[in-house]
């Protein structure tokens, strides 16, 4: 899955309102965090607002971004202490700060608080993002009466929609060919904290076991031995080999 610039926003985007705002109530938001954070303050601030939505009283999502032009920050973000005094002013208002990505797979997990990008299925023509999880997530991540999903869906701009990976033809097939058994072909696409990470028919799987570090880029051929429906979890092992990049995997 290659990733796709979202399709609501760019630099030439007018905002309806300051902050890139959904609404009026999320400009207070906007105001507070400018006076309290001083990373935000004035022309010389390293980060900027992208988006903000909220819901007044429980919940509101910040998109930062570095200020085009100024020195990044080793570490993005906005201090403890600052949400802190901004949640005590809006009596207890939770505030999730989210990084603002061009990768539109990346903003959407980050935006939903998750640790990992899931396999996300975009629809750019309609502004739909299909987010497959495990069904333990499907029912989590949504939150108190969908609103997690509903203001992530606002703060992106791409109405998200969370569905069970188990039910999906590619999990389907893996799982046959678990059972089978037969290999496939998978991708290496990055590294987790479990191991490397490949793309197999669109999903996600950890290579457990590998006896060398594959590459970035490279065509593995690997056998399933387990999928975990309720964690949205595929396993693999290295079948065969074979090398179809040079890329090292740095990630």
């Amino acid at each position: 899955m290659q990733p796709q610039p979202l399709p609501w926003f760019d630099d030439q985007t007018p905002e309806r309102f300051p902050y890139g705002a959904r609404s009026e109530a999320a400009i207070f938001v906007g105001d507070l965090l400018h006076e309290e954070v001083p990373g935000l303050a004035g022309a010389d601030g390293a980060l900027e607002i992208v988006a903000i939505a909220r819901r007044p009283g429980v919940l509101s999502k910040v998109a930062i971004r570095p200020r085009p032009g100024a020195v990044t920050p080793p570490c993005l973000g906005i201090g403890a202490d600052h949400l802190a005094r901004v949640s005590e002013r809006l009596d207890g208002e939770r505030i999730q700060v989210v990084r603002w990505q061009r990768s539109a797979s990346a903003y959407i997990a980050d935006a939903l608080g998750l640790g990992e990008i899931p396999p996300v299925l975009l629809l750019p023509s309609i502004g739909h993002a299909r987010v497959l999880l495990g069904e333990i997530d499907v029912r989590g991540i949504a939150g108190w009466s969908g609103l997690n999903s509903t203001l992530a869906s606002i703060l992106t701009g791409w109405r998200i929609r969370l569905e069970p990976i188990a039910a999906t033809p590619a999990w389907r097939r893996l799982h046959a060919a678990m059972l089978a058994p037969r290999p496939v072909v998978g991708t290496v696409v990055g590294r987790t904290e479990r191991g490397p990470r490949l793309e197999v028919l669109g999903l996600y799987a950890i290579l457990s076991g590998p006896s060398t570090e594959p590459v970035l880029g490279q065509a593995l051929e690997v056998r399933i031995t387990r999928m975990a429906a309720d964690e949205g979890r595929i396993i693999a092992r290295l079948d065969r080999a074979s090398v179809r990049g040079q890329l090292s995997l740095s990630i």
